[in-house]
This record gives C-alpha cells, sequence and structure tokens, in this order.
C-alpha cells in the first residue's frame, strides 16, 4: 500500500465520520420537535390543571427546613 492509497483511506474515514455525527445531530433535533409536540398533545388530552408556582419572598421558610440532607 502506498502513501496515496493510505491517505485516500484516511480521507473516506473521517468524511463517513462527519456523515454520521451530521445525521445523528439532524436526527435528534427531529427526536425532540416530536417529542415536544407528543408532550403538548398528550397534555391536552389529559385536561390536566398545573397551578401557578407562586414565587418565595426572601424571608419565608425555605422548603423542608427540618430536615437534615447529607
Amino acid at each position: 500500500m502506498n502513501t496515496n492509497d493510505a491517505l485516500l483511506t484516511a480521507v473516506l474515514a473521517e468524511v463517513d465520520y462527519r456523515r454520521e455525527e451530521l445525521q445523528r445531530a439532524g436526527r435528534s433535533v427531529w427526536v425532540d420537535r416530536a417529542r415536544r409536540a407528543g408532550k403538548r398533545i398528550r397534555a391536552q388530552r389529559a385536561d390536566v390543571r398545573v397551578p401557578a408556582q407562586q414565587r418565595r419572598e426572601a424571608g419565608q421558610v425555605p422548603a423542608r427546613s427540618g430536615e437534615i440532607t447529607r
């Protein structure tokens, strides 16, 4: 095997690797969009009501203040 064949093989391997990475990246974007759409559809069908979050004030006792975590 001469130097040109080895270089061509290396370049072709790099091209294949990059093509696979781009396909994975594109697929993950598509999967994320589909997952988000599915969540919206399921939430609408379930008709779940989520209460609004309340903002904590600086003087309030923090949640789980009596527990000691290690």
